[in-house]
């Protein structure tokens, strides 16, 4: 993201830089030969032209500025997304280390509701007609979450 802000910023400052130097380019062009136009050029606004490049100049000074204190706050921002980004990661890992591997439920996600019910201690026919399962499937997790299925290698 900062990138991007920062492109746009460069972008426009380049922007910028080319508008002052085709203004400075037409301002020769229109200058003419042998004169000094000096008086001219120091009073602000002494023709339509230069007073709408000035204008112009002012208004894109100001633009860059509005986006280098976006990019800032931008930057602010993500700096404290990442912050808190690790403080999360951290948080994640001690609780993972304290409590061990997180098991899964069961292998399809119809069977975590059934399994829920079979480790909180519901009997197989209780669990296959409230989970619409049938018998067979229901005595087999009941067994899983008592520990019966697992064979020993």
């Amino acid at each position: 993201m900062q990138w991007v802000i920062g492109g746009i910023l460069v972008a426009s400052i380049a922007w910028v830089m080319f508008e002052v130097v085709r203004w400075w380019r037409a301002r020769r062009r229109n200058q003419p030969k042998g004169t000094i136009n000096a008086a001219a050029s120091d009073v602000p606004g002494a023709t339509p032209a230069l007073f709408a490049l000035d204008l112009a100049v002012k208004t894109l000074e100001r633009r860059c500025e509005a986006l280098q204190r976006d990019l800032e706050e931008h930057a602010r921002r993500e700096q404290e997304i990442l912050e808190r980004l690790n403080r999360l990661e951290a948080s994640a890992a001690a609780s993972t280390s304290a409590t061990g591997p997180v098991e899964p439920l069961a292998a399809s996600p119809e069977y975590v509701e059934p399994m829920v019910l079979a480790r909180r201690g519901l009997d197989a026919p209780a669990i296959a007609a409230r989970c619409g399962i049938t018998l067979g499937e229901a005595e087999l997790l009941v067994a899983m979450a008592r520990g019966e299925g697992r064979s020993e290698p």
